[in-house]
């Protein structure tokens, strides 16, 4: 045999066994680690993918809540005109987002028959509320607050609307007419 030929049909030239290999899932070859950069860039984007995706299901959950809470204080409002007695009706927790706005028009536009003259609009002293002329609220900040709603008839508060409802943000209405 030639020496040109007894290289060619050597034995295999061995991998040098590097220290600490038992500890990472990954392989050196001899060139470096090219490929493990790599594949730390792509877990990267990994992680700001999911870290997007998981703001966007918080953000949603936060929107849905208040869509929820919106149609909560309606719905208590149209309870309080199914009882027009003086008793009060109360929604609790009810999230409200800052630069919202509600007026007597919106809540008398849930139920046909009813001018928006005929709705008062009240809020406690918190900075969290503007009220305006007592027909328009204005939220200035995030904030979770119970709503009281009480109708009465409006004979008995001097006026023709039947019936008579006010609507108090964060401030609790004493029952009665």
């Amino acid at each position: 045999m030639s020496s040109d030929s007894a290289k060619r049909w050597s034995a295999p030239r061995q991998k040098k066994h590097c220290p600490g290999t038992a500890l990472f899932p990954f392989s050196l070859n001899e060139r470096g680690q090219e490929g493990e950069s790599f594949r730390l860039l792509i877990e990267a984007i990994m992680v700001v993918f999911i870290l997007i995706i998981i703001l966007g299901v918080i953000n949603q959950v936060d929107a849905w809540r208040w869509r929820i809470s919106e149609q909560q204080l309606f719905e208590g409002y149209k309870k309080a005109l199914n009882s027009p007695d003086g008793s009060v009706i109360t929604e609790k927790d009810l999230i409200l987002k800052d630069g919202s706005s509600y007026t007597s028009d919106s809540f008398a536009n849930q139920v046909a028959g009813i001018g928006a003259e005929c709705v008062e609009i009240e809020a406690s002293d918190q900075s969290a509320f503007t009220v305006t002329n007592k027909r328009i609220i204005e939220i200035n900040t995030l904030i979770q607050a119970n709503i009281y709603y009480k109708c009465v008839p409006g004979s008995s508060v001097g006026n023709d609307c039947d019936p008579f409802c006010t609507i108090s943000f964060g401030r609790e209405l004493e029952p009665g007419t």
